[in-house]
């Protein structure tokens, strides 16, 4: 009896591992999980680069409510870059007009550092069958 296979790719080849007498568990490390892996940490990558850029509506919705004060110095507690942005932003003051545009060319090279890593691991990671 045949084990059944459950992947996106071409079966043939989890077929002929399994022909060959790998067991299932051979099959899906040696095989299904490194065809995979590309898409999967592509997928997460981009996944936190959506969830960085998606707080901004939040922000405006009414996450406001739980946000700290702007922290005082580098060891005191803060909160996540885009909502640290949000505050200097709402700040009147004019250094923190400054502390704005670099948190902001911060975190947008952090995302870009982010996609590039994507594009990097996709292109190392994948197989040609």
């Amino acid at each position: 009896m045949q084990p059944e296979l459950r992947s996106n790719q071409s079966p043939s080849i989890e077929e002929a591992a399994i022909g060959l007498g790998a067991s299932k568990v051979q099959t899906i490390f040696g095989f299904t999980l490194p065809l995979a892996m590309p898409g999967i940490l592509t997928g997460t990558i981009i996944g936190i680069a959506q969830a960085i850029g998606e707080t901004a509506p939040l922000l405006m919705i009414g996450m406001v409510a739980f946000v700290v004060d702007a922290p005082g110095g580098p060891m005191d507690a803060s909160t996540a870059l885009p909502v640290q942005i949000y505050l200097w932003a709402d700040s009147p003051e004019r250094a923190f007009t400054e502390r704005t545009s670099a948190a902001i060319m911060v975190l947008l090279g952090f995302l870009i550092l982010l996609n590039l890593t994507a594009i990097y691991l996709r292109k190392k990671l994948e197989k040609k069958w």
